[in-house]
């Protein structure tokens, strides 16, 4: 069960401060250094997350297979116009030039097929370094690296952990976002340069 907006609130102010301290320590300029990746099935309204969220932050929307993804889309462009956040669309151009988004996420599965669309930030999904190389050869501007802990959205996969973590971050050709597991308690771990901040589902409420 998602938790009570106070609740929310009070998680993402915490969340908000890690990824600003592995901003700082990074030393990396990104185009944002906090976002929330939808998962329907985990948290089934986001718009309650994207209310709660600072300026400046991201929402990325996934939830591939949703018959509502246009219409979901929609509601979040209007939240994140308001609140002055970005809105990513996961592996769909079109659908992010319909809805007008700021940008387009590449999952590691998904071939974008044409050349980076220059008014629309890149972003893309990578658990390798061969990921990492490709991600800048497509033309991404962040890279969300992952896992780097444990996390509850796929149990017992193996992960990277805070040094094999750190030394991808480093050698990476773009600024990565951890994304794994990672919250204000464990963030810090990750701190090193290159680490422009942190991403998560379940970590911005209580499931």
């Amino acid at each position: 069960m998602v938790s009570s907006q106070k609740n929310i609130r009070s998680r993402i102010t915490a969340l908000a401060a890690a990824a600003q301290t592995l901003n700082k320590t990074g030393g990396v300029y990104a185009p944002f250094s906090l976002a929330f990746l939808t998962d329907q099935a985990r948290i089934p309204n986001p718009e309650i997350i994207a209310r709660a969220m600072p300026a400046g932050a991201a929402i990325v929307l996934r939830d591939y297979q949703s018959r509502e993804r246009a219409a979901m889309a929609r509601r979040l462009r209007t939240i994140c116009t308001a609140r002055k956040m970005l809105l990513i669309i996961g592996a769909d151009i079109d659908l992010a030039e319909t809805v007008g988004a700021d940008g387009i996420h590449l999952p590691s599965w998904f071939d974008a097929g044409r050349a980076k669309l220059d008014d629309l930030i890149m972003t893309a999904s990578c658990h390798t370094r061969l990921e990492l190389d490709r991600a800048a050869t497509q033309g991404a501007e962040l890279a969300f690296l992952s896992p780097a802990f444990a996390t509850r959205s796929h149990p017992g996969a193996k992960h990277l952990g805070p040094d094999a973590f750190r030394n991808m971050a480093a050698a990476s050709p773009t600024p990565v976002l951890a994304l794994g597991g990672v919250d204000e308690t464990n963030a810090s771990q990750l701190a090193g340069p290159n680490v422009a901040g942190l991403a998560a589902i379940g970590a911005f409420s209580s499931c």
